[in-house]
């Protein structure tokens, strides 16, 4: 199995589990804003010491551009899918917001000019199944609906974070100054969003999620990341996005949400599709 394909699954467990953690958030009520800053510290540190140990802190002009764009998408998009599980399901939100990949796989081979594959349609065709199969059957109150129009528009923010992503590996100096660099951007918006709606109220809960969900997205963003460097964008991040499969299993378990015959098939669909684009997609 390559670093590509092993690191990519690896971020598939860390953003799922993450997302779980996100769900029980919004649960208790816990502000975004203030979530996001508690996350974002714990975060913060463990890229930056891990920098430090291999190697320090590097950054270029180029650095800076990417990072930036890189945050701006980023927290556009993870802010609009924490509001929308604020009614909605987690299993359901998350399985469109992961959707992402089928826009900016299609951005990769189209404009990136990466390899398509008869493997990797149909690894890619079982992972939209696996979404659909998810999606299907759901019911909707109005405050539901309108909880899938933001995590719509969450997703399509997270395909382009995902292409920039993929671009920025091209140039950055190094994955872990690049990270650092990109979430310090990111918790400058976070501060902005919090004085612009005046969340800064922080409930026991934000200091035990926040900093679990931090350590989790750090490590998960450099394994995202590390997958984006050593593969292809159209191989890797469906498998990344696949993190649902996580988030609804754990979401059952710990969150006592609905677990329908049809996921469990979506969940089929979708490891057959880890296991087509993992061992066959490059062909």
């Amino acid at each position: 199995m390559t670093t590509s394909i092993t690191t990519a699954l690896l971020a598939m467990i860390l953003i799922g589990s993450g997302d779980v953690v996100n769900k029980r958030a919004r649960q208790l009520g816990v502000p975004i804003g203030s979530y996001l800053i508690v996350q974002s510290i714990s975060y913060s540190v463990i890229v930056l010491m891990l920098a430090i140990i291999y190697g320090g802190i590097k950054w270029t002009n180029t650095d800076v551009i990417y990072s930036l764009l890189s945050a701006v998408f980023g927290f556009i998009s993870v802010s609009l899918m924490l509001h929308s599980l604020t009614h909605g399901d987690a299993g359901v939100n998350y399985t469109i917001f992961r959707s992402s990949f089928v826009l900016s796989t299609a951005v990769a081979i189209l404009l990136l000019h990466e390899r398509i594959s008869s493997y990797k349609i149909l690894g890619i065709a079982l992972a939209c199944l696996a979404i659909f199969l998810f999606f299907y059957r759901n019911g909707r109150s109005g405050a539901k609906k309108r909880s899938l129009t933001v995590a719509i528009a969450a997703m399509v923010t997270a395909a382009g974070f995902q292409i920039i992503m993929k671009l920025s590996t091209n140039v950055f100096s190094s994955t872990l100054s690049f990270v650092l660099l990109m979430n310090l951007f990111f918790a400058i918006f976070v501060i902005l969003y919090n004085l612009l709606f005046g969340t800064f109220r922080f409930p026991k809960q934000t200091f035990t999620l926040a900093p679990l969900n931090g350590v989790l997205m750090a490590m998960a963003t450099l394994c995202y990341v590390t997958a984006l460097k050593s593969g292809e964008l159209s191989t890797s991040v469906p498998i990344i996005q696949l993190s649902f499969i996580i988030t609804a299993m754990l979401s059952a378990k710990f969150l006592h949400e609905k677990f329908s015959m049809s996921k469990m098939i979506g969940i089929l669909c979708a490891a057959v599709a880890i296991a087509v684009l993992g061992f066959l997609g490059g062909r």
